[in-house]
């Protein structure tokens, strides 16, 4: 993902549940390593934060729901 593809996602003006809702896994995964490479930049994009960690807490979600034994969820 390329950073104009990046701030699209920081600036829609849904809320960011509701975008992060409707992206594939596949997206998500995009979406995290882009903001982790934007966050390490001298000057990210206004927001990356926040959008790296509900972005990050979303996948997160989505992989105990799929995988909950690889977790230790019962």
């Amino acid at each position: 993902m390329n950073r104009p593809q990046l701030v699209h996602y920081i600036n829609d003006s849904r809320d960011p549940g509701v975008v992060l809702s409707e992206a594939t896994v596949r997206e998500l995964e995009q979406l995290v390593d882009a903001l982790y490479r934007n966050l390490d930049t001298p000057e990210p994009e206004f927001g990356a934060q926040v959008w790296y960690e509900l972005a990050s807490e979303e996948l997160e979600r989505r992989k105990v729901r799929k995988f909950p034994d690889a977790y230790g969820a019962a």
